[in-house]
């Protein structure tokens, strides 16, 4: 692609707020902290190449170490369309705990600090420090890291428990600081979305967000300054993030164990074509003023005391935005799973059509592709995919002729 990764450290002051005196609002206290972290910054090479527009991941710990889980997802569009990413660490637990930076590599990382003298597992700096980490990539340091590369626009992305920070940081610190122009939410906390903020945030969720985070309690309708798309079958943890996510353990901890569930692991719906097309829309919107489409809010049969999705006789969510892997099934796809592990709730599940079921829906192959590629020129229409994208899902879906025995 053209790219470069280089890794900077970051250090300065920040301070602590305070949340709960006035509410709704972040007082800094007065005292200054100071703290070192680090920065993982990916660019292309020639500036040429540059689209203007830097997505700032801010890194999810929930691991206990850095993971660049929207990377994950969305490397292929990124580079081929001209970004640059950066991914902040801004939490202890990515940098102080038993898995984090320091241990892993004392020699690399053994002066980075973000405790604050704390041991809030949060992090009390964690604000400050993402706010003075993009401003680090607009201003003109001595240290450039972006290198020749001038940024115009700034989108602020985090999936799971960042997308939550995230979430604090549009209602609470955007108001103060101004610096970002737009957020990318990705299975966001149960909290809503303040209306009155001019910067653009385009909320994205899986259909588990809205079973195991309270999404459906928070849902928001459209505004000129708010979107959100919910898909239908996709899992909060997906195959992307599993495949990922065991290469770096087998990497970095010398092994992966998968999960134990009580049912087939990870719904297989490629949620990285839709969150692609998300984060096209949000450049645009930020850009020229063009309101991303509407999305399409999932079925709800009950909310309380669980929350549950109506589905068909086949076991698919009805309503959301259905990608073509989902409109036309060739298997069962769920943000559904349940076992003994808290995290098997987060990654969904799958399981492939009978072949008496799978030709009830196609009789042949060549009726499943007809019907596929009319999916696909149905969602690229509306704008739910993206046309650099189709080709590929073509692919996948001739590649899947062996179903038919």
């Amino acid at each position: 692609f053209g790219y470069i990764e280089e890794e900077y450290f970051l250090e300065g002051n920040a301070h602590h707020y305070d949340f709960k005196t006035k509410p709704g609002v972040a007082t800094p206290v007065d005292t200054l902290y100071p703290y070192k972290t680090r920065i993982i910054v990916r660019r292309p090479v020639n500036p040429e190449k540059f689209n203007g527009t830097v997505v700032v991941e801010w890194l999810n710990v929930s691991s206990m170490y850095d993971l660049d889980s929207d990377w994950w997802q969305l490397y292929d569009y990124l580079m081929r369309s001209g970004y640059a990413w950066v991914g902040v660490s801004v939490q202890p637990a990515g940098v102080h705990s038993p898995t984090g930076l320091i241990k892993w590599n004392p020699a690399r990382y053994g002066s980075l600090d973000v405790h604050a003298d704390t041991i809030d597992p949060e992090g009390p700096l964690r604000f400050d420090i993402y706010t003075q980490a993009v401003m680090a990539l607009k201003g003109t340091p001595k240290v450039r890291p972006l290198g020749k590369l001038h940024p115009e626009y700034i989108i602020a992305t985090g999936h799971s428990r960042s997308a939550w920070m995230l979430t604090f940081y549009y209602n609470l610190f955007q108001p103060l600081t101004g610096i970002i122009d737009g957020f990318m939410i990705r299975g966001q906390g149960p909290l809503k979305l303040r209306t009155d903020i001019p910067a653009k945030v385009f909320k994205t969720n899986a259909e588990t967000d809205l079973i195991e985070l309270n999404q459906v309690n928070v849902r928001q309708p459209d505004s000129e300054h708010l979107v959100s798309w919910e898909f239908a079958g996709t899992s909060h943890a997906d195959q992307t993030f599993l495949d990922a996510y065991a290469a770096i353990n087998k990497r970095d901890f010398g092994s992966f164990t998968p999960l134990t569930c009580d049912f087939p692991l990870c719904s297989l719906i490629p949620f990285y074509y839709g969150f692609a097309a998300a984060m096209d829309h949000l450049n645009r919107w930020i850009r020229l003023s063009i309101m991303p489409p509407a999305g399409i809010p999932i079925t709800v049969k009950q909310t309380n005391p669980v929350v549950i999705i109506e589905r068909d006789t086949l076991g698919n969510a009805l309503g959301g935005i259905r990608l073509p892997q989902f409109d036309v099934p060739v298997a069962m796809n769920t943000g559904k799973s349940a076992g003994s592990d808290f995290f098997c709730r987060f990654y969904g599940t799958h399981k492939e059509f009978d072949q008496q079921t799978l030709k009830s829906l196609y009789a042949t192959h060549q009726i499943y592709m007809k019907q596929f590629k009319a999916s696909v020129i149905k969602n690229l229409k509306v704008g739910y995919i993206l046309e650099a994208d189709t080709a590929k899902m073509l692919n996948e879906a001739r590649s899947l002729s062996s179903l038919w025995k």
